[in-house]
């Protein structure tokens, strides 16, 4: 009775030698390739005029904040964040609101602009009164990153 099961599996073993290299090699080859920072600098969009810039908006980090809008609409916003380094906060999201943050709570008027990605063209909310803030909350930790205060912008 011992003899069959261990030549079973005696074959299983070596099967599975062979297919899960396979596998895994299929897998790393299937993977998106990974982007370097370089690479997302030159993600500038092709849209429009660029309204805005600035280094300086942010509270805690160091993040390149460029503000777009389109000849002919220009109405519409869109803005590209590039943080000079890397932000290792899980699950990044992108807020806008009129009032700035109190503590690790969103104001209630906070409006969901897009998951943050760095180098990504975001479109931002319209509003009549373009001024207020950008913050960055994290949904893992359920805390307020960092915050930047906009001003009026055209």
């Amino acid at each position: 009775m011992i003899q069959p099961l261990r030549a079973i599996h005696c074959r299983a073993f070596v099967a599975l030698a062979l297919v899960l290299p396979a596998i895994l090699l299929i897998g790393l080859r299937a993977r998106r390739p990974s982007l370097d920072a370089s690479d997302h600098a030159s993600n500038a969009p092709d849209i429009g005029n660029m309204v805005s810039e600035s280094g300086s908006l942010w509270q805690k980090n160091a993040i390149q904040s460029k503000f777009y809008s389109e000849p002919d609409r220009p109405q519409d916003l869109y803005v590209v964040l590039q943080p000079e380094q890397e932000l290792n906060e899980p699950d990044l999201l992108l807020y806008w609101a009129t009032d700035a943050p109190q503590g690790n709570v969103l104001p209630a008027d906070a409006q969901l602009v897009a998951a943050f990605t760095a180098g990504k063209v975001i479109p931002l909310p319209p509003h009549e009164k373009r001024a207020g803030h950008l913050i960055l909350f994290s949904l893992a930790h359920q805390v307020v990153f960092d915050t930047a205060r906009v001003e009026t912008l055209p």
